[in-house]
């Protein structure tokens, strides 16, 4: 699911410590560097959620969280 990354949504995370990041996921194989489910990882490997793009060296005007996201 995509939504706007707002500052709002920046703070927050900072703020509450939240994590959305695959490397923080449950089903995510750091052996592999793979979701266990297959799903793709777009805009889903950064944090923090304002950090820069390493392909634009911009910051994205939208996030990117996964629905099966499970917090180790």
């Amino acid at each position: 699911m995509k939504f706007p990354l707002t500052q709002q949504l920046i703070d927050e995370a900072r703020t509450y410590e939240l994590r959305s990041a695959c490397r923080d996921c449950f089903y995510w194989d750091a052996r592999t560097s793979k979701c266990r489910h297959d799903w793709p990882d777009e805009g889903q490997r950064r944090w923090p959620l304002d950090a820069k793009d390493p392909d634009t060296g911009e910051v994205p005007s939208h996030v990117a969280f996964c629905k099966e996201f499970e917090l180790r």
